[in-house]
């Protein structure tokens, strides 16, 4: 049978019994007409229903049927029992929702790569030497002539970009009551095409954007502070505003999954690096710097590279240090350039709350883990309850895989009844906690999406909890001994009898122990 076949015959149920009825009855015509007792060619072939419950295993999903008839039942068997279902899809929920949030920061301050091409290939330049305190300390500031400097020198091997930390300014549009406050940030305008970016409206910067000090006063709106601001307006293109004394040409809009390279943080506007007051003081540290290495080259000779020229650009600028002892000064040359990973951009909101997150994902994996043996704990007890159903099922001839198959199937009830409203908690608590790791002065503006990767970790997280909820009650399900349940027996079960009360116990004080976690995880973060 070609595969085509059994994908339909897995949807066309009723003709292919009749087919195989048809087959059935005219296999006996023909033995009857050859002489054999109806009777005895009845027993040899069978029975027509055993006929087509065998010929179920030619269809692509064999179990199909029976994973219907278990998830009609499973189902029945919640709404029989609604407070205790109940009870556990809440405190599943709550504990799926708290690891789905605790995930969706994570992933958005740690893991989300930056929506430019080829992340992996990103680095974040830093100097690693002893800070004025004695203490070993790390600096990712530099002054933009040193940058231009370090980028001559790697040309062939890595292209550096400067990216100022985002700074807040004033924009007057017309007149003074259109002023607004928005995030800038200063950018190399060879940047937008080393990332291989695309304007949503209008153009990027080019390197000829960013040439001379003060010769370039063009913008470029990012996409979020277009929609805010300007409703997607298509005619920003060639308005103005002032920041300060200068006034900037909008010049295009950046692309929509873009918003800078500072985690944690939106930016609203792009300005060209050579429009920022301090590149033309070497003792102005002011911006980062990220590399993009080419491909196939390795990072060690352009860090040493780096170091030369960065070491060689500090010991000139050391002429002119005053009020600095020679110590002091040695101390403060004796830095390394270092190449650190950046696909995931630069920020100080992850350096900041890294170990914070950490530790809240820690705790809300606990969460999860108490709140499955607390349910666990229940379906166990009801498959005890359920015995001489069980016992039933197997006198009549389902086998322990079958057992099991039904128990799972109604433990995915409960996960994905739990992965909805835990789906719904994590859409508010996830920003409920960014809210209050705001700090005032410079509120964090993590974009929080809900796309395929919290779609995947959701999907994923619902299996384990299907399977941390449902294995062991399958398994204890399955292992009934039909003799005794049938005859009334005191332990149908092949495995030892439930601790009852210890049991119990145990899961009133892992419940108590689960709702303080969670709300130890939602402040975890501040």
């Amino acid at each position: 049978m070609s595969l085509w076949s059994r994908i339909t015959n897995v949807f066309h149920t009723d003709r292919l019994s009749r087919e195989i009825d048809e087959e059935f009855q005219s296999h006996m015509e023909e033995a009857i007409e050859q002489g054999r007792d109806p009777a005895e060619a009845q027993r040899a072939f069978g029975s027509a229903l055993r006929q087509r419950e065998e010929s179920r295993d030619i269809r692509l999903i064999a179990w199909l049927d029976s994973l219907r008839a278990d998830a009609v039942f499973g189902w029945r068997q919640l709404m029989k029992r609604k407070v205790t279902s109940a009870a556990a899809i809440l405190s599943l929920a709550l504990a799926i929702g708290s690891c789905t949030a605790a995930f969706r920061l994570i992933d958005a301050v740690l893991l989300r790569p930056l929506p430019v091409a080829h992340p992996e290939q990103l680095y974040a330049l830093s100097r690693r030497g002893i800070g004025l305190d004695g203490k070993p300390a790390s600096f990712d500031e530099w002054a933009y002539p040193s940058f231009q400097l370090m980028r001559t020198a790697v040309k062939g091997q890595a292209e550096l970009m400067a990216v100022s930390y985002a700074e807040p300014a004033d924009l007057t549009y017309r007149t003074d009551q259109e002023m607004e406050r928005a995030e800038c940030q200063y950018v190399s305008g060879w940047m937008f095409d080393t990332f291989g970016l695309r304007p949503a409206l209008g153009r990027l910067f080019t390197e000829s954007d960013d040439l001379k000090p003060g010769a370039h006063p063009y913008a470029v709106l990012s996409y979020d502070y277009w929609t805010r601001h300007f409703g997607r307006d298509p005619k920003v293109v060639g308005r103005t505003f002032h920041m300060g004394d200068t006034l900037y040409e909008i010049v295009g809009v950046g692309p929509e999954a873009f918003t800078g390279t500072e985690t944690g943080i939106v930016i609203d506007v792009f300005l060209p690096t050579m429009m920022h007051p301090a590149v033309v003081h070497d003792d102005w540290t002011w911006h980062r710097t990220l590399a993009r290495l080419k491909p196939g080259v390795a990072v060690e000779p352009v860090r040493a590279k780096l170091h030369t020229t960065s070491r060689a650009f500090e010991e000139e600028r050391a002429k002119g240090f005053k009020g600095m002892t020679r110590a002091s000064i040695d101390k403060f040359l004796a830095q390394t350039v270092v190449l650190e990973p950046a696909a995931e951009g630069a920020s100080g909101l992850q350096q900041d709350y890294r170990t914070s997150l950490i530790a809240m994902g820690v705790l809300v994996a606990l969460v999860l883990l108490i709140a499955c043996a607390n349910v666990a704990n229940l379906m166990t007890a009801q498959a005890a309850a359920r015995q001489r159903e069980m016992a039933m099922r197997v006198s009549i001839g389902a086998g322990r895989r079958r057992l099991v198959q039904l128990v799972l199937v109604e433990s995915a009830w409960l996960a994905l009844l739990a992965a909805a409203l835990g789906g719904l908690f994590a859409w508010w608590s996830a920003p409920f906690v960014v809210s209050r790791i705001n700090p005032p002065d410079n509120p964090v503006r993590l974009s929080l999406p809900a796309d395929w990767r919290v779609l995947a970790f959701g999907i994923a997280l619902t299996v384990v909890v299907t399977l941390l909820l449902g294995l062991a009650p399958a398994l204890r399900a399955s292992a009934v001994n039909p003799a005794s349940a049938l005859k009334g027996g005191s332990d149908p079960h092949s495995r030892r009898r439930l601790m009852h009360v210890s049991r119990r116990r145990l899961m009133h004080v892992l419940i108590g122990v689960q709702v303080a976690f969670c709300f130890v995880v939602l402040f975890v973060a501040g």
